[in-house]
C-alpha cells in the first residue's frame, strides 16, 4: 500500500533539509594495495528542494483598523486571534500572530462574534444594507452556497494580494470547494477550525490489552486497517455487563461509541466514496444514484452498526461527549468518534488511549480518508469592503504566519505531545492530516444530505437508500443546480 510521509507543512517551514557534501579526494594519499578494493565513486547529493512558506505581499500600511466578525461557535472550535498571552502554546501563537500583523501593517486587529450563526441572514442584511464595518466575515461552511447565490461575497482570485497556490491555503479542500473553477472561499493556516473538525477513532489501549486484540497501529501501517476488521475487534468486547439481557449505555460494555448523524459519512468518506462528487467541469452532482460501491458502504455500516450490534444504539436524549467520555474512562467502550477540538478534553481520562484514521472498505482500497466535518469556518470578503486588497494582503499574511508558527504548535504540541500519548499515535495523527477529504453532501449541502436525509435514516435503522434518494434526490438536484446554473452561465 501507499506509504505515507509526515505531511510538509508542518516542519519544511522551519528547517532546511541538510545536505551531506562529498569529502574531498586526498591527492597525496598512497595509492591502494592490489587486493583491497577500490574506493566507492562518490556521489553527489543534491539538496531537496524548500517549499517556499513565506508570503510575497509587499510593504504596506493599511489606514483603517481591521475588523473580524466571527460565528459565536467556542463550544466547536478555537478563535482566530487571542487578545493576550496565557502560557498556552496555541494561545500565545495566535497572539503572536495578532501582533505581528498590526505591527506589520501598521493597523489593529479585533474580532465582533454574533449569535445569529445558523443562516445568511445577518452578513447578507449587512451587505444590503452597505454597511462597510467588517472587512472579513466569517460563516459556517454549510451556508457558502447560499453566499454564492447571494451576490455578497467576492471570489478569492479577484482579490489582490491572495495566492491561492501557496502551501499554506490547503490544497487538497481547495480542490473540494471550487465550482466551475471558482473560489469563492479557502481555508487559509491562520484558522484552526477546519483542523478542530478533522474525525479521527480513539482507542481504548487499555481494552485492546484486556481483550487481546490486534494491535491497531501496526493495522494501519499494513493495510489491514479495514472495516472488517474494525467490527471483529469491536463485536469482541460487546458485553451485558450487569447481565439485565438488555444492552444499555449506563452499564454494559460496547465497540463503538458516535452521535447518529456522525456515523455514516465517516465510513463513507474513509472508504473514499463522496456524496456529491464533481464532474469534469468542475460542477457538483450527487453522488449517490446508481453508484454500486456507495450503496455496497451504506449497507455495509448498517450490518456493522446494527446487525452485529457494534454502535452503542441507546443515545437518547443524552448529552454526547460528557457521557461518551464517561463510557471511555471506565473502559466501556472500545472505539470513539470525536473532531480534534475535544480530544483534548480526554486528557483528564487516566486511560491509556490511541488515535487513528477511519478504516479502509476493503483489501483493494489503499489510501486512508480522513473527514473534515462541516462547522468549520469560511472567510469571505464582502462586496461592500471598500479596501479588499487590505484584507486580501491581511489573510495571506496571516496564513503564511500561522502555516510557520501557528500549526507547528497545534500539531506538535497541543495535539502530539498533549493529546496523543503514544509515538504512534502521532505517527496516525500525520496520516489523519495528510489524508484530509471535504465532502460538499457532508459541509455545504449538509441540511439537504446529511441532516436532511442520512442523519434520521441511520437513527431510524432506515435502510431504504435506493426509495429515499429517488423520492429527495430531484429536490437536491435543484438545490444544487442553482449554484451550477450561477456559475456556470
Amino acid at each position: 500500500m501507499k506509504k505515507h510521509r509526515i505531511a510538509s507543512f508542518l516542519l519544511a517551514a522551519m528547517l532546511l533539509t541538510a545536505c551531506s557534501e562529498a569529502s574531498p579526494q586526498n591527492t597525496d594519499s598512497a595509492p591502494a594495495a592490489q587486493n583491497e578494493p577500490a574506493p566507492e565513486a562518490e556521489i553527489e547529493v543534491e539538496p531537496e528542494t524548500q517549499i517556499d512558506t513565506a508570503d510575497h505581499v509587499p510593504e504596506m500600511k493599511f489606514d483603517k483598523e481591521m475588523h473580524f466578525l466571527l460565528p459565536d461557535v467556542s463550544w466547536l472550535t478555537r478563535d482566530i486571534i487571542t487578545d493576550e498571552a496565557t502560557g498556552e502554546r496555541v494561545n500565545d501563537a495566535q497572539n503572536a500572530m495578532k501582533l505581528e500583523m498590526e505591527d506589520r501593517f501598521g493597523t489593529t486587529l479585533s474580532e465582533s462574534f454574533t449569535g445569529d450563526i445558523w443562516s445568511t441572514a445577518y452578513i447578507t442584511r449587512l451587505v444590503s444594507s452597505g454597511d462597510d464595518s467588517f472587512d472579513v466575515c466569517y460563516s459556517l461552511d454549510l451556508y457558502a452556497p447560499g453566499y454564492i447565490l447571494g451576490d455578497v461575497v467576492t471570489p478569492y482570485t479577484d482579490v489582490e494580494h491572495i495566492d491561492l497556490s501557496r502551501v499554506y491555503w490547503d490544497q487538497s479542500i481547495l480542490k473540494c470547494m471550487t465550482v466551475n473553477g471558482t473560489p469563492y472561499f479557502a481555508f487559509g493556516a491562520y484558522d484552526l477550525s477546519y483542523y478542530d473538525f478533522t474525525h479521527s477513532i480513539v482507542f481504548n489501549k487499555n481494552m485492546i490489552d484486556a481483550y487481546g486484540l490486534d494491535d491497531p497501529y501496526a493495522l494501519v501501517r499494513n493495510g489491514a486497517w479495514n472495516v472488517d476488521k474494525f467490527s471483529t475487534m469491536a463485536q469482541s468486547v460487546i458485553s451485558d455487563l450487569d447481565g439485565d439481557g438488555t444492552m444499555t449505555r449506563a452499564s454494559d460494555s460496547w465497540g463503538f461509541m458516535s452521535e447518529p448523524k456522525q456515523v455514516l459519512p465517516n465510513f463513507w468518506i474513509s472508504s473514499g466514496e463522496m456524496s456529491i462528487a464533481k464532474d469534469a467541469k468542475d460542477l457538483p452532482y450527487l453522488n449517490i444514484e446508481g453508484n454500486d460501491r456507495f450503496f455496497a458502504v451504506f449497507d455495509k455500516v448498517y450490518q456493522i452498526m446494527w446487525d452485529e450490534g457494534v454502535w452503542c444504539s441507546d443515545q437518547k436524549n443524552i448529552d454526547h461527549w460528557p457521557e461518551t467520555a464517561k463510557m471511555f474512562g471506565e473502559s466501556r467502550v472500545l472505539f470513539v468518534d470525536e473532531i480534534f477540538y475535544r480530544l483534548n478534553e480526554l486528557r483528564d481520562v487516566e486511560i491509556d488511549f490511541g488515535i487513528l484514521p477511519y478504516p479502509l472498505f476493503d483489501d483493494t482500497q489503499t489510501e486512508y480518508y480522513s473527514r473534515v466535518e462541516a462547522g468549520a469556518r469560511i472567510g469571505m470578503i464582502p462586496i461592500t469592503n471598500k479596501h479588499p486588497e487590505y484584507a486580501g494582503a491581511l489573510l495571506e499574511a496571516m496564513s503564511s504566519y500561522g502555516y510557520n508558527h501557528l500549526i507547528p504548535e497545534y500539531y506538535e504540541v497541543a495535539l502530539k505531545r498533549r493529546t496523543s500519548r503514544d509515538s504512534e499515535s502521532a505517527e496516525m495523527l500525520d496520516l489523519i492530516f495528510e489524508t484530509r477529504r471535504y465532502d460538499l453532501g457532508d459541509t455545504w449541502w449538509c441540511n439537504e444530505l446529511r441532516d436532511g436525509l442520512f442523519k434520521n435514516m441511520f437513527a431510524e435503522d432506515n435502510r431504504n437508500l435506493a426509495s429515499e434518494i429517488a423520492r429527495q434526490g430531484k429536490i437536491i438536484n435543484k438545490t444544487l443546480s442553482k449554484v451550477v446554473n450561477k456559475l456556470a452561465g
